[in-house]
């Protein structure tokens, strides 16, 4: 008989507040920005997944930040 080990990994994704457009990493989406709180933007919600490009501008920040 053969097991098999499942190993567990955090998926982090990437949020983005309409609001205050903070942009960052969560394990799953808030109801609320971490930053300025708001839960609603123009009858949404205020935090969404972010885009492609909204991921790398904030990579590219962090990697300006560390040079």
């Amino acid at each position: 008989m053969i097991k098999h080990r499942l190993e567990v990994q955090n998926v982090v994704n990437y949020y983005f507040c309409d609001v205050c457009h903070y942009c960052f990493e969560a394990e799953s989406l808030p109801d609320r920005c971490p930053d300025c709180g708001k839960t609603e933007y123009k009858n949404h919600p205020a935090v969404r997944p972010a885009t492609e490009k909204e991921i790398q501008d904030l990579l590219r920040a962090r990697n300006e930040d560390w040079e």
